[in-house]
Protein backbone atom coordinates (compact mmCIF):
# COMPACT_ATOMS: atom_id res chain seq x y z
CA UNK A 1 0.00 0.00 0.00
CA UNK A 2 1.58 3.54 -0.95
CA UNK A 3 2.92 5.50 1.61
CA UNK A 4 0.59 8.49 0.72
CA UNK A 5 -2.82 7.49 -0.63
CA UNK A 6 -3.72 8.55 -4.33
CA UNK A 7 -5.35 12.06 -4.15
CA UNK A 8 -3.69 13.65 -1.43
CA UNK A 9 -3.27 17.38 -1.27
CA UNK A 10 -0.10 19.05 -0.09
CA UNK A 11 -0.18 20.54 3.67
CA UNK A 12 -1.36 24.23 3.53
CA UNK A 13 1.39 26.19 5.24
CA UNK A 14 0.82 26.90 8.82
CA UNK A 15 2.32 29.72 11.05
CA UNK A 16 3.62 28.04 14.59
CA UNK A 17 0.58 29.44 16.22
CA UNK A 18 -1.71 27.72 14.66
CA UNK A 19 0.35 24.30 15.29
CA UNK A 20 0.41 25.40 18.83
CA UNK A 21 -3.52 26.15 18.70
CA UNK A 22 -4.62 22.75 17.71
CA UNK A 23 -2.10 20.82 18.85
CA UNK A 24 -2.90 21.46 22.69
CA UNK A 25 -0.36 21.93 25.05
CA UNK A 26 2.29 20.28 22.81
CA UNK A 27 3.99 22.24 20.15
CA UNK A 28 4.51 20.22 16.86
CA UNK A 29 6.45 20.80 13.67
CA UNK A 30 4.40 19.60 11.34
CA UNK A 31 1.13 17.37 10.90
CA UNK A 32 1.50 13.50 10.02
CA UNK A 33 1.68 13.24 6.77
CA UNK A 34 1.97 9.50 5.91
CA UNK A 35 -1.39 7.79 4.36
CA UNK A 36 -2.25 4.36 4.08
CA UNK A 37 -2.18 2.30 7.43
CA UNK A 38 -0.25 4.07 8.67
CA UNK A 39 -3.53 6.90 10.36
CA UNK A 40 -4.47 3.95 12.03
CA UNK A 41 -0.95 3.20 13.53
CA UNK A 42 -0.76 6.93 14.48
CA UNK A 43 -3.89 6.45 16.34
CA UNK A 44 -2.78 3.01 17.67
CA UNK A 45 0.22 4.26 19.37
CA UNK A 46 -1.27 7.41 21.11
CA UNK A 47 0.27 9.94 18.94
CA UNK A 48 -1.38 13.81 19.14
CA UNK A 49 -2.91 15.56 21.65
CA UNK A 50 -5.76 17.60 21.65
CA UNK A 51 -8.00 18.28 18.86
CA UNK A 52 -5.37 17.23 16.61
CA UNK A 53 -5.52 13.62 18.27
CA UNK A 54 -9.69 14.28 17.75
CA UNK A 55 -9.57 14.62 14.14
CA UNK A 56 -6.75 11.19 13.79
CA UNK A 57 -10.11 8.97 15.66
CA UNK A 58 -12.23 11.16 13.06
CA UNK A 59 -10.48 9.89 9.72
CA UNK A 60 -10.84 6.62 11.00
CA UNK A 61 -14.43 6.37 10.50
CA UNK A 62 -16.83 4.40 7.36
CA UNK A 63 -17.50 6.38 4.66
CA UNK A 64 -18.81 5.88 1.29
CA UNK A 65 -16.55 4.09 -1.09
CA UNK A 66 -13.48 4.67 1.28
CA UNK A 67 -14.18 8.70 -0.57
CA UNK A 68 -12.77 10.39 2.82
CA UNK A 69 -15.18 13.53 1.77
CA UNK A 70 -14.16 15.46 4.91
CA UNK A 71 -11.40 18.66 5.95
CA UNK A 72 -11.08 19.35 9.09
CA UNK A 73 -10.15 23.28 10.75
CA UNK A 74 -8.87 22.94 14.47
CA UNK A 75 -7.31 25.38 17.09
CA UNK A 76 -7.22 24.41 20.81
CA UNK A 77 -11.22 24.42 21.72
CA UNK A 78 -12.57 23.28 18.17
CA UNK A 79 -13.02 21.63 15.14
CA UNK A 80 -14.73 22.40 12.33
CA UNK A 81 -15.74 19.34 9.84
CA UNK A 82 -16.09 20.48 6.30
CA UNK A 83 -17.68 19.01 3.34
CA UNK A 84 -15.06 18.38 0.63
CA UNK A 85 -17.65 18.48 -2.28
CA UNK A 86 -15.22 16.95 -5.09
CA UNK A 87 -15.09 13.75 -3.26
CA UNK A 88 -18.48 12.80 -3.97
CA UNK A 89 -20.05 9.33 -6.21
CA UNK A 90 -21.81 12.02 -8.94
CA UNK A 91 -25.01 10.58 -10.22
CA UNK A 92 -24.63 7.33 -7.67
CA UNK A 93 -25.36 9.47 -4.70
CA UNK A 94 -27.51 12.73 -6.20
CA UNK A 95 -28.40 13.88 -2.91
CA UNK A 96 -25.32 13.50 -1.18
CA UNK A 97 -26.63 11.36 1.32
CA UNK A 98 -23.82 9.16 1.40
CA UNK A 99 -21.49 11.88 1.63
CA UNK A 100 -23.13 13.70 4.54
CA UNK A 101 -23.03 10.05 6.14
CA UNK A 102 -19.51 10.10 5.90
CA UNK A 103 -19.30 13.14 7.30
CA UNK A 104 -21.45 12.22 10.44
CA UNK A 105 -19.36 9.36 10.82
CA UNK A 106 -16.60 11.03 11.26
CA UNK A 107 -18.15 13.16 13.87
CA UNK A 108 -19.00 10.19 15.89
CA UNK A 109 -15.60 9.16 16.01
CA UNK A 110 -14.74 12.71 17.30
CA UNK A 111 -17.33 12.42 19.98
CA UNK A 112 -16.12 8.95 21.09
CA UNK A 113 -12.34 9.98 21.55
CA UNK A 114 -13.19 13.39 23.10
CA UNK A 115 -13.39 12.07 26.56
CA UNK A 116 -9.91 10.33 26.83
CA UNK A 117 -8.56 13.84 26.62
CA UNK A 118 -10.71 15.72 29.15
CA UNK A 119 -12.53 17.33 26.59
CA UNK A 120 -16.53 17.55 26.35
CA UNK A 121 -17.72 17.86 22.65
CA UNK A 122 -21.09 20.30 21.81
CA UNK A 123 -22.39 19.67 18.66
CA UNK A 124 -23.46 22.37 16.41
CA UNK A 125 -24.57 20.59 12.84
CA UNK A 126 -24.92 22.09 9.60
CA UNK A 127 -24.62 25.87 11.29
CA UNK A 128 -24.77 28.07 8.59
CA UNK A 129 -27.57 25.75 6.71
CA UNK A 130 -27.43 23.08 4.15
CA UNK A 131 -25.52 24.37 1.32
CA UNK A 132 -22.45 26.01 3.36
CA UNK A 133 -18.93 24.18 3.45
CA UNK A 134 -18.97 23.65 7.31
CA UNK A 135 -21.66 20.15 8.24
CA UNK A 136 -20.70 20.83 11.97
CA UNK A 137 -18.89 22.50 14.78
CA UNK A 138 -17.36 21.07 17.76
CA UNK A 139 -16.75 23.07 20.45
CA UNK A 140 -14.57 21.38 23.57
CA UNK A 141 -14.82 22.74 27.42
CA UNK A 142 -12.39 20.69 29.60
CA UNK A 143 -14.00 17.72 31.67
CA UNK A 144 -13.25 14.93 33.63
CA UNK A 145 -10.63 12.82 31.54
CA UNK A 146 -12.83 9.02 30.64
CA UNK A 147 -12.91 6.20 28.15
CA UNK A 148 -15.71 6.26 26.09
CA UNK A 149 -16.89 2.46 25.85
CA UNK A 150 -16.30 2.55 22.08
CA UNK A 151 -12.92 4.30 22.60
CA UNK A 152 -10.65 1.10 21.68
CA UNK A 153 -13.40 -0.18 19.05
CA UNK A 154 -12.16 3.03 16.96
CA UNK A 155 -8.69 1.03 16.15
CA UNK A 156 -10.45 -2.00 15.72
CA UNK A 157 -14.00 -1.44 13.54
CA UNK A 158 -13.18 -2.01 9.61
CA UNK A 159 -15.69 -2.93 7.20
CA UNK A 160 -15.91 -7.18 6.47
CA UNK A 161 -16.47 -7.70 3.21
CA UNK A 162 -15.78 -11.42 2.82
CA UNK A 163 -18.30 -14.16 4.33
CA UNK A 164 -19.77 -14.55 7.52
CA UNK A 165 -20.46 -18.01 9.26
CA UNK A 166 -23.01 -19.35 8.13
CA UNK A 167 -24.22 -21.29 11.13
CA UNK A 168 -23.71 -18.71 13.49
CA UNK A 169 -26.69 -16.21 14.37
CA UNK A 170 -26.37 -13.14 16.37
CA UNK A 171 -27.35 -13.56 20.06
CA UNK A 172 -30.60 -11.45 21.05
CA UNK A 173 -28.54 -9.75 23.72
CA UNK A 174 -26.44 -8.65 21.42
CA UNK A 175 -28.91 -7.58 18.91
CA UNK A 176 -30.54 -5.59 21.55
CA UNK A 177 -27.42 -3.61 22.72
CA UNK A 178 -26.89 -3.23 18.53
CA UNK A 179 -31.05 -1.46 18.32
CA UNK A 180 -29.94 0.90 21.66
CA UNK A 181 -27.40 2.76 19.75
CA UNK A 182 -30.68 4.92 18.37
CA UNK A 183 -30.78 7.59 20.50
CA UNK A 184 -32.24 9.74 18.32
CA UNK A 185 -35.76 10.36 17.81
CA UNK A 186 -35.35 11.02 13.34
CA UNK A 187 -32.77 8.09 12.98
CA UNK A 188 -34.31 4.60 13.81
CA UNK A 189 -32.60 1.03 13.01
CA UNK A 190 -34.64 -1.88 11.78
CA UNK A 191 -32.63 -5.04 12.27
CA UNK A 192 -34.31 -8.16 10.14
CA UNK A 193 -32.99 -11.83 10.62
CA UNK A 194 -31.40 -13.23 6.92
CA UNK A 195 -33.32 -16.33 6.91
CA UNK A 196 -36.63 -14.57 7.01
CA UNK A 197 -39.20 -12.90 4.81
CA UNK A 198 -38.20 -9.64 5.08
CA UNK A 199 -34.49 -10.54 5.12
CA UNK A 200 -35.03 -12.32 2.13
CA UNK A 201 -36.92 -9.67 0.31
CA UNK A 202 -33.86 -7.41 1.70
CA UNK A 203 -31.21 -9.63 0.20
CA UNK A 204 -32.99 -10.00 -3.68
CA UNK A 205 -33.45 -6.01 -3.52
CA UNK A 206 -29.85 -5.67 -2.98
CA UNK A 207 -28.82 -8.64 -5.33
CA UNK A 208 -31.33 -7.05 -8.33
CA UNK A 209 -29.98 -3.45 -7.76
CA UNK A 210 -26.45 -4.30 -7.94
CA UNK A 211 -27.24 -5.34 -11.37
CA UNK A 212 -29.10 -1.77 -12.11
CA UNK A 213 -26.64 -0.35 -10.91
CA UNK A 214 -24.16 -1.61 -14.07
CA UNK A 215 -27.24 -1.43 -15.90
CA UNK A 216 -27.37 2.36 -15.90
CA UNK A 217 -24.96 4.80 -17.25
CA UNK A 218 -24.81 7.22 -14.42
CA UNK A 219 -24.98 5.27 -11.64
CA UNK A 220 -22.16 3.03 -13.19
CA UNK A 221 -20.17 5.59 -13.79
CA UNK A 222 -20.43 6.97 -10.16
CA UNK A 223 -19.74 3.70 -8.84
CA UNK A 224 -16.57 3.72 -10.83
CA UNK A 225 -15.85 7.88 -9.16
CA UNK A 226 -15.64 6.16 -5.93
CA UNK A 227 -13.50 2.99 -7.38
CA UNK A 228 -11.26 5.26 -8.70
CA UNK A 229 -10.39 8.10 -5.95
CA UNK A 230 -8.78 5.59 -4.03
CA UNK A 231 -7.33 3.37 -7.51
CA UNK A 232 -7.17 5.56 -9.89
CA UNK A 233 -4.97 3.70 -12.19
CA UNK A 234 -7.54 0.30 -12.80
CA UNK A 235 -8.22 0.29 -16.48
CA UNK A 236 -11.55 0.07 -17.76
CA UNK A 237 -10.85 -3.00 -18.31
CA UNK A 238 -9.94 -3.90 -14.42
CA UNK A 239 -12.85 -1.78 -13.39
CA UNK A 240 -15.30 -4.36 -15.51
CA UNK A 241 -13.46 -7.43 -13.96
CA UNK A 242 -14.47 -5.79 -11.06
CA UNK A 243 -17.78 -4.99 -11.82
CA UNK A 244 -18.27 -8.77 -12.65
CA UNK A 245 -16.97 -9.89 -9.33
CA UNK A 246 -18.92 -7.35 -7.28
CA UNK A 247 -22.55 -8.54 -8.62
CA UNK A 248 -21.48 -12.02 -8.62
CA UNK A 249 -19.75 -11.75 -4.68
CA UNK A 250 -22.93 -9.20 -3.61
CA UNK A 251 -25.15 -12.46 -4.39
CA UNK A 252 -23.19 -15.50 -2.75
CA UNK A 253 -20.76 -14.02 -0.47
CA UNK A 254 -22.68 -10.72 1.23
CA UNK A 255 -26.28 -11.60 0.68
CA UNK A 256 -25.58 -15.18 1.22
CA UNK A 257 -23.80 -15.46 4.25
CA UNK A 258 -25.46 -12.63 6.10
CA UNK A 259 -27.03 -13.51 9.46
CA UNK A 260 -28.54 -10.21 9.44
CA UNK A 261 -29.59 -7.04 7.69
CA UNK A 262 -30.53 -3.72 8.61
CA UNK A 263 -31.85 -0.70 7.53
CA UNK A 264 -31.19 3.24 9.18
CA UNK A 265 -34.53 5.32 8.46
CA UNK A 266 -34.88 8.52 8.89
CA UNK A 267 -37.99 10.84 9.89
CA UNK A 268 -38.20 13.47 7.47
CA UNK A 269 -37.17 13.86 3.79
CA UNK A 270 -34.80 11.83 2.27
CA UNK A 271 -32.74 14.89 0.64
CA UNK A 272 -31.80 16.34 4.48
CA UNK A 273 -28.27 16.58 4.86
CA UNK A 274 -29.09 16.96 8.86
CA UNK A 275 -30.70 14.17 8.99
CA UNK A 276 -27.89 12.67 6.84
CA UNK A 277 -25.50 13.26 9.38
CA UNK A 278 -27.65 11.90 11.93
CA UNK A 279 -28.08 8.31 10.55
CA UNK A 280 -24.03 8.60 9.50
CA UNK A 281 -23.31 9.11 13.57
CA UNK A 282 -25.74 5.84 14.22
CA UNK A 283 -23.89 3.50 11.55
CA UNK A 284 -20.75 4.52 12.85
CA UNK A 285 -22.06 3.86 16.22
CA UNK A 286 -23.80 0.41 15.34
CA UNK A 287 -20.56 -0.39 13.87
CA UNK A 288 -18.38 0.01 16.86
CA UNK A 289 -20.96 -1.65 19.44
CA UNK A 290 -20.96 -4.32 16.88
CA UNK A 291 -16.83 -4.70 16.89
CA UNK A 292 -17.30 -4.55 20.73
CA UNK A 293 -19.30 -7.49 20.60
CA UNK A 294 -17.19 -9.28 17.96
CA UNK A 295 -19.68 -8.66 15.20
CA UNK A 296 -18.97 -8.37 11.66
CA UNK A 297 -20.46 -5.85 9.38
CA UNK A 298 -20.75 -4.04 5.84
CA UNK A 299 -22.70 -1.54 4.31
CA UNK A 300 -25.70 -2.75 1.37
CA UNK A 301 -26.56 0.45 -0.07
CA UNK A 302 -27.27 -1.03 -3.56
CA UNK A 303 -31.28 -0.16 -3.09
CA UNK A 304 -30.87 2.49 -1.63
CA UNK A 305 -29.09 3.79 -4.36
CA UNK A 306 -31.50 2.86 -6.86
CA UNK A 307 -33.84 4.64 -4.82
CA UNK A 308 -32.30 8.03 -4.93
CA UNK A 309 -31.41 7.71 -8.09
CA UNK A 310 -35.72 7.16 -9.42
CA UNK A 311 -36.49 9.49 -6.78
CA UNK A 312 -33.95 12.35 -7.93
CA UNK A 313 -35.63 13.05 -10.67
CA UNK A 314 -39.02 13.42 -9.22
CA UNK A 315 -40.59 10.14 -9.96
CA UNK A 316 -41.74 7.60 -7.36
CA UNK A 317 -39.26 4.28 -6.79
CA UNK A 318 -40.29 1.27 -7.79
CA UNK A 319 -37.80 0.19 -5.22
CA UNK A 320 -38.94 1.42 -2.23
CA UNK A 321 -42.58 0.54 -2.68
CA UNK A 322 -41.20 -3.27 -2.76
CA UNK A 323 -39.24 -3.08 1.05
CA UNK A 324 -42.86 -3.77 2.17
CA UNK A 325 -42.39 -1.39 5.29
CA UNK A 326 -45.06 -1.63 7.97
CA UNK A 327 -47.92 1.50 7.99
CA UNK A 328 -45.63 2.89 11.07
CA UNK A 329 -42.92 4.35 9.11
CA UNK A 330 -45.01 6.18 7.23
CA UNK A 331 -43.32 9.74 7.17
CA UNK A 332 -39.86 7.82 7.82
CA UNK A 333 -37.27 7.17 4.77
CA UNK A 334 -34.70 4.13 4.30
CA UNK A 335 -31.81 5.74 4.10
CA UNK A 336 -29.05 2.99 4.72
CA UNK A 337 -28.70 -0.83 4.50
CA UNK A 338 -26.27 -3.31 5.99
CA UNK A 339 -25.40 -6.53 6.55
CA UNK A 340 -23.81 -8.24 10.15
CA UNK A 341 -22.93 -11.89 10.94
CA UNK A 342 -19.87 -13.34 12.80
CA UNK A 343 -16.87 -14.01 10.26
CA UNK A 344 -13.38 -16.14 10.63
CA UNK A 345 -11.13 -13.70 10.15
CA UNK A 346 -10.34 -10.19 10.70
CA UNK A 347 -11.01 -7.39 7.94
CA UNK A 348 -7.75 -5.36 7.08
CA UNK A 349 -7.89 -1.77 7.63
CA UNK A 350 -8.70 0.61 4.50
CA UNK A 351 -6.29 3.15 3.36
CA UNK A 352 -6.19 6.48 4.91
CA UNK A 353 -5.42 9.61 3.50
CA UNK A 354 -2.80 11.55 6.38
CA UNK A 355 -4.05 14.45 8.18
CA UNK A 356 -1.76 16.90 6.35
CA UNK A 357 -4.22 16.10 3.23
CA UNK A 358 -7.44 17.30 5.58
CA UNK A 359 -6.85 19.45 7.88
CA UNK A 360 -7.10 23.33 6.57
CA UNK A 361 -5.91 26.57 8.00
Amino acid sequence: MPSSPPGSRQRPAFEASHLQAFAGPETISALPDKGGTAPWDYWQSNQGTGTLRVAAAAILSANPYNTQPWLFRLNENRIEILVNKDRNLANLDPYRRELYMGLGCALENACVAAPSLGLEANVSLLPNGQTADTAAIVEFKPTATAIHKHHKMIALRHTHRGPYLPDRQIELDVLDALSAQATSSDAALVLMKAGGAEGKNFSELVSESSRRILDTPPLKEGRHVGIRMSAPNMSDAELEKADTAWVEMTHTVACGTAAVFGLIMVRGSRTDHRLHMEAGRLWQRTHLEATLHGVAMQPMNHHIEMIDYETSSGGKSSVAGRLNLAPNWKGWEPIFGFRAGYAAGAAPASGRRPLSAVVIA
